[in-house]
């Protein structure tokens, strides 16, 4: 069953611009969603084949790609690859990604791809520097995310091409159906929409793409299911349980008064319980928008 749509749950604004009163009024960094040990491991199973298949048809050899946000750097390496000997450059805001971005880079003896620590707000490169731009699941985490479009534009040659797949979980598919299951996935879009982010991203991200002046665009959607096997339903399972009583998710809404400890162990609980349940199935929806700066 599909999650009821997050504004009316949350009387949440569906426009993508709820950062405008969040951005400066809570102290909580957006990024803390994504980074538990937990998450960077769950993170790095993602692959360009299957998180950007729609951004692969343009891309060729000799093509100088930007990954804005590159996390532990899975799917830049492959990017790398695939346009080598062109350069890659991967950027993140969390030194300890870039770092695991490197040693996997490292074991994959790409010479090409060059990462460092960066801010998708404040590109540090010059106008027209890339042929490509790639972001995936990071404007969602932004508390002004049409400055990092507008800054894409402005770091894009003329031609070239950005690709932008940012969640979507107003279009979350849960089953079977379990009320504690189905509040974490609340809790979680609600601190995301409480720290300046936009669980609506997918859906938002093609208005925020035109507002910064690209007027050549394709939009698509698409879905991950999480739950291929018995085997990965386990293991996502294990990864949400664990960050559902994390000091990064736990702390910060306890304090908020929007649930306690104990509940929080009750919900931790039930997604393992979830996970082993013969119909178990899981699938994030995503929003994907192709841009080409002419």
């Amino acid at each position: 069953m599909a999650l009821p749509q997050l504004e009316a749950q949350f009387d949440l604004p569906a426009t993508g611009q709820q950062h405008q009163r969040s951005a400066q009024a809570h102290q909580h960094d957006p990024y803390k969603i994504e980074y538990t040990e937990d998450a960077t491991t769950f993170l790095a199973q993602r692959r360009a084949t299957t998180h950007a298949a729609f951004f692969i048809p343009h891309l060729r050899p000799g093509m100088r790609v930007l990954d804005a946000g590159c996390g532990p750097g899975s799917i830049t390496a492959d990017l790398a690859a695939l346009v080598r000997p062109a350069e890659v450059v991967g950027i993140d805001i969390e030194p300890k990604q870039i770092a695991l971005a490197q040693a996997h880079a490292a074991e994959r003896q790409l010479a090409n791809l060059r990462l460092e620590v960066g801010d998708v707000t404040q590109l540090a490169f010059p106008d027209a520097s890339f042929d490509a731009v790639f972001l995936h699941g990071v404007v969602e985490y932004v508390a002004d995310p049409a400055t990092v479009f507008t800054e894409v534009r402005r770091v894009l040659k003329a031609g070239g091409v950005m690709g932008a797949r940012h969640g979507d979980w107003g279009g979350f598919l849960l089953a079977p159906p379990d009320p504690r299951v189905q509040q974490f996935f609340g809790l979680f879009q609600q601190f995301m929409a409480h720290n300046g982010g936009d669980p609506l991203c997918g859906r938002n991200q093609i208005g925020l793409v035109r507002q910064a002046g690209f007027t050549r665009t394709l939009v698509s959607a698409s879905y991950d299911c999480w739950t291929t096997t018995p085997k990965a339903a386990h293991e996502v399972a294990q990864f949400l349980a664990s960050y559902c009583t994390s000091a990064v998710f736990a702390e910060p809404l306890v304090q908020l008064g929007w649930v306690d400890h104990a509940r929080l162990q009750d919900i931790s609980s039930a997604l393992r319980t979830w996970a082993e349940h013969e119909a178990a199935f899981a699938a994030e929806a995503w929003g994907e928008v192709l841009a080409w700066n002419v």
